[in-house]
């Protein structure tokens, strides 16, 4: 099983922080084996994070992105928001 590892405020990208502004805390739910998931606490509202590391995982996390991306052009459907897709280098 894959080892899971909680997201820290120091490790999430500068454009995002940016973006949902002041982080009021971090939470954790239950999650699957594929990605790493925080609930961002901020004074604008509640940010799922997701992080995953290694190409076949990033790749199903962009198309999920896509997905959530688009769907909402579709008429009377309903889901959440896709705000932002970050890719950065891997360093080691």
């Amino acid at each position: 099983m894959k080892q899971l590892y909680h997201i820290i405020v120091e490790e999430i990208s500068h454009s995002i922080k940016k973006y949902v502004k002041q982080i009021e805390k971090v939470t954790f739910p239950k999650q699957g084996c594929t990605s790493d998931v925080g609930i961002l606490h901020t004074a604008k509202g509640k940010y799922v994070l997701k992080r995953t590391k290694g190409e076949k995982y990033r790749k199903w996390l962009y198309r999920e992105y896509y997905v959530l991306k688009n769907i909402r052009a579709l008429a009377d459907f309903q889901s959440p928001s896709a705000y932002k897709f970050v890719q950065t280098a891997v360093i080691g």
